[in-house]
């Protein structure tokens, strides 16, 4: 556990990052080039995973995680989607136009958050969990304010 001015963080762990930086990335850039996007940059820069230019010419930014516990249908129970607070640094940095893909298991869905609705309906709340169970801080967004988007995930 790693402890900053963001308050308690996960440490980071490279085998979840093998496992999972390349796979979302792949997918997202598939989806984004789906939407007419001409995917710029996926380079491991310490910023956000995939730039990406619009149809319309707007330079877009991309953040891509793996939900390893969402498998199958989203629960009912489960009220909102959490984004670490520690990628408050990404918003402060890119300021607009940056949107959070939260990807099933299985990479065929994901919830998908801009930084407009991040910052209008997330509330930023500690929460214990297998990581950092004293508690880390989440932007928690419900799911009522954002939607889901399927994704083709074959190569």
């Amino acid at each position: 556990m790693a402890g900053n001015s963001l308050g308690k963080t996960k440490k980071f762990d490279r085998n979840l990052y093998d496992r999972s930086d390349n796979k979302s990335k792949n997918v997202i850039s598939k989806y984004l080039r789906s939407k007419n996007h001409i995917i710029t940059n996926v380079k491991e820069k310490f910023s956000c995973d995939i730039e990406s230019i619009s149809e319309d010419g707007t330079l877009c930014f991309s953040e891509t995680e793996i939900k390893y516990s969402w498998k199958g249908e989203w629960p009912d129970s489960w009220k909102d989607v959490r984004i670490p607070y520690r990628k408050q640094r990404l918003i402060n940095k890119i300021e607009k136009n940056l949107t959070f893909y939260v990807l099933r298991a299985d990479c065929k869905e994901a919830w998908v958050i801009t930084d407009i609705s991040l910052k209008k309906y997330a509330d930023i709340i500690e929460m214990p969990n297998r990581y950092v169970p004293e508690g880390e801080k989440f932007f928690c967004t419900p799911v009522d304010k954002i939607h889901k988007v399927v994704l083709d995930n074959s190569n």
